[in-house]
């Protein structure tokens, strides 16, 4: 077994646990190896043993880590309880002896609200009566700017479908003329290539009778091949080059008016 079998056979045994764990105990046992070096893989791998027995001990090391996590929470929860407890038991004590003290008489009672200070009063209000919290205020755009807009949108909703048609047209015309231009320039293309055959044999044979005319033949032949081959090259970078730096440049344009669309409509929410 090489480093490659052990670290494959131990990432595949690691699939139960999360991803960040597993992709940690990856590293941690590639620096490892890449700490000991190439010459001492084996040594390493006889000193760690099963790949499974590895798995095994992350898996146990996770679950103890989990473990005390949740213990240590509820620690931390039971002590908060205790306090409160201890608290209220507090304040229950000290009710009990207040109300036996002031059930006597009226008078007594009188006397001893006379004797608490003001700050004590102060204290024993803000305990017992309730807090008033004022709603919270869910912000958002006022009613007579949606009111607003939702009439401007109804009014230039007729001009915005006619603008919208319009560029559409305009965008669907380009594109029908566009792909009908280079079909055109690839049916001459053909065509013209098929001239100069045409033309070439036909002035070959007319060289045994006719030399001139068979030369003037053979070279309008090779004059059409050659338009025929620029008209080829032209279709070629239309259908190659244009047209997809085209697309990409319509797409890019989507994203930024999607971009500033968004942004808008951050800026009134």
């Amino acid at each position: 077994m090489n480093r490659a079998d052990f670290m494959n056979q131990l990432e595949s045994l690691l699939q139960s646990i999360p991803s960040t764990e597993r992709e940690e105990a990856i590293q941690y046992y590639n620096d490892y190896f890449d700490d000991a070096g190439s010459e001492n893989e084996q040594t390493v791998i006889e000193a760690l043993g099963n790949p499974a027995r590895v798995a095994e001990n992350i898996k146990r090391d996770l679950f103890e880590s989990a473990c005390q996590a949740r213990a240590a929470r509820k620690v931390k929860a039971s002590d908060r309880v205790i306090m409160e407890y201890d608290q209220k038991t507090q304040n229950t004590a000290e009710e009990p002896a207040q109300e036996s003290r002031y059930s006597s008489s009226g008078q007594e009672w009188s006397k001893a609200a006379d004797t608490s200070t003001p700050d004590q009063t102060q204290k024993i209000r803000t305990q017992t009566e309730p807090v008033y919290r004022e709603p919270s205020k869910s912000e958002g755009m006022p009613v007579w700017l949606i009111a607003l807009i939702a009439t401007v949108l109804i009014f230039a909703a007729p001009f915005l479908l006619g603008t919208v048609m319009s560029v559409a047209g305009v965008l669907f015309g380009g594109v029908v003329a566009w792909f009908g231009m280079m079909l055109g320039f690839g049916v001459a293309a053909i065509c013209l290539l098929l001239v100069l055959v045409v033309l070439v044999i036909v002035g070959v044979v007319c060289l045994f009778s006719n030399p001139w005319v068979g030369i003037a033949m053979i070279g309008g032949g090779l004059l059409c091949g050659c338009v025929g081959i620029l008209f080829l090259m032209l279709t070629v970078a239309m259908a190659g080059i244009a047209t997809p730096a085209m697309c990409r440049g319509i797409a890019s344009l989507c994203k930024f008016f999607a971009r500033c669309l968004l942004k808008a409509k951050r800026r009134l929410i």
